[in-house]
């Protein structure tokens, strides 16, 4: 058998596995107990809402996920990477610049063959579901400066790699792993500062009662924040949400404008006692640090995969050629696969220690539920997935989960 048919048989049980996840999808919890305690905090016309607004995705992102395995199989497998490769060779003669080049041919070809999913699912899907208010424009301004940014810390990390093959061949996934560290640290450091405001318009919280509240919160929790600000979102999307970002001098609390609208005061120091939580236990820096680990393995074990002859031939690339990025991008599909659960169940755990945290904080479990029905209603969310679904990939309790923690703390 070929390398082509041999790639092609391993990527079926792949596909296959997607299928029968939407299908599982489509079909959620049907569990009575299930649904009759949904019904206690949610109206039958929230369920039915929410499940309207989850299902068109369905379908369309199986599709995408055919397509992608489509796409880099072609790639790798029928010599579309190598034409690339030679467009970006006929460019320059600089290895950083051909990796760019390489980058650029890349993204604009993956964004060309991805844009009527990506404009069916998050514009057209956005506005007649009422989640999205932007127009067309506008949401297409959005991505393409999201398209942008890809290109250039794309550019980036692949140009570096590059580089460290070269001058480093034997040691190379030792440097490469631990530059993917600082470059993820330093990204995290940044974001809040030069990336999200290229995207989002901030402006500080007002000083007030609500203001000394939150970052009273965050003291208690042994948490330096050192501001609050508003990301105004009200004109874009009809979703709430909050966040922590940044690390160091750059931490911060950032609340969407639409929350502090349709929440109380209660409410919203849930939402950031909760991301307090988070940072109480550290979980961004221990996500780096499993990231790291991830990627240092994963450097390790490709460097050892591509010293066989037999390897190269089958993928008709080399860790030093630019053509590498592809394949990494399919065996990705592979790996992602494997270790999604595992990575699902500790962001799940992560999330339980923050509404442990959040409710030792603001001792309102009624607080903290309203908080959940009212987002799970704003965000249109599907309050009865699929249990299977949701112990191998959600990286959240369910809000049923969430509401049955909370009564507990509560009794």
């Amino acid at each position: 058998m070929n390398a082509p048919a041999a790639a092609a048989l391993a990527i079926a049980p792949l596909i296959v596995w997607r299928l029968i996840r939407t299908a599982l999808a489509y079909r959620g919890d049907a569990s009575p107990a299930t649904r009759d305690f949904a019904l206690r905090h949610f109206s039958q016309e929230d369920i039915d809402r929410g499940k309207a607004s989850s299902k068109p995705y369905y379908l369309p992102n199986t599709i995408g996920y055919v397509v992608e395995a489509a796409f880099l199989w072609a790639l790798v497998f029928l010599g579309f990477a190598r034409l690339i490769e030679q467009i970006a060779q006929s460019l320059s003669s600089n290895i950083i610049v051909q990796a760019g080049c390489f980058i650029v041919i890349y993204n604009l070809v993956n964004a060309a063959l991805f844009a009527p999913i990506s404009i069916y699912t998050g514009y057209v899907l956005g506005r007649r579901l009422g989640k999205l208010k932007q127009n067309f424009p506008q949401w297409l301004l959005f991505n393409l400066k999201g398209l942008g940014l890809a290109v250039l810390l794309g550019w980036l990390m692949f140009g570096g790699f590059m580089l460290i093959v070269r001058l480093y061949p034997d040691t190379w996934w030792i440097i490469a792993g631990g530059l993917f560290t600082a470059f993820m640290i330093a990204i995290v450091f940044v974001q809040p500062i030069l990336l999200a405001p290229i995207f989002y318009k901030f402006t500080r919280l007002e000083n007030g009662e609500l203001r000394d509240r939150l970052l009273e919160l965050c003291r208690r929790a042994g948490v330096a924040a050192r501001d609050v600000f508003v990301q105004h979102e009200s004109k874009v999307t009809t979703q709430t949400n909050a966040y922590f970002t940044g690390i160091g001098n750059t931490k911060r609390i950032v609340l969407y404008d639409n929350l502090l609208n349709t929440n109380t005061p209660d409410e919203v120091a849930v939402v950031v006692a909760h991301e307090a939580g988070h940072w109480a236990r550290r979980h961004i820096m221990i996500n780096i640090g499993l990231m790291a680990v991830s990627a240092l393995a994963g450097a390790f074990a490709l460097s050892v995969a591509f010293r066989s002859e037999s390897v190269q031939q089958f993928f008709g690339t080399s860790v030093e050629r630019r053509t590498i990025l592809p394949v990494l991008s399919l065996l990705g599909l592979f790996v992602s696969t494997f270790a999604a659960p595992f990575a699902s169940a500790i962001s799940r755990a992560m999330e339980r220690q923050a509404d442990r945290i959040c409710l030792s904080l603001t001792r309102h479990p009624a607080a903290f539920i309203s908080t959940h029905v009212k987002l799970a209603r704003s965000n249109k969310s599907d309050v009865l997935p699929h249990p299977l679904l949701m112990r191998l990939y959600a990286s959240h309790p369910t809000v049923l989960e969430r509401i049955r923690f909370a009564e507990e703390k509560r009794t």
